[in-house]
């Protein structure tokens, strides 16, 4: 019987560690695609205000954050230069 109590308990652990994995795996996947986002926002408003976007650009995109990314949404507004708005 001590057996089967402890098999049950081995079993709502496993499952309530599965179902804190999921919630972790979908926050996290839900701050990936908002982080995608924004970088999409950036890269179209770069593209309407200089053109197409070299590669370096991407690069710098790719490695921002979402704080660094809402700053260039606002700094796009003002750049005269891809240059003058990525030094920062």
């Amino acid at each position: 019987m001590n057996r089967l109590e402890s098999l049950v308990e081995d079993k709502d652990m496993l499952a309530e560690n599965l179902e804190n994995l999921v919630k972790k795996e979908r926050l996290e996947g839900r701050q990936e695609g908002r982080l995608e986002e924004a970088r999409d926002m950036v890269r179209t408003q770069l593209t309407f205000k200089f053109g197409e976007v070299p590669e370096w650009v991407e690069a710098r995109l790719a490695q921002a954050d979402h704080e660094q990314l809402k700053g260039w949404m606002r700094d796009v507004l003002f750049a005269n230069s891809l240059e003058e708005m990525m030094k920062r």
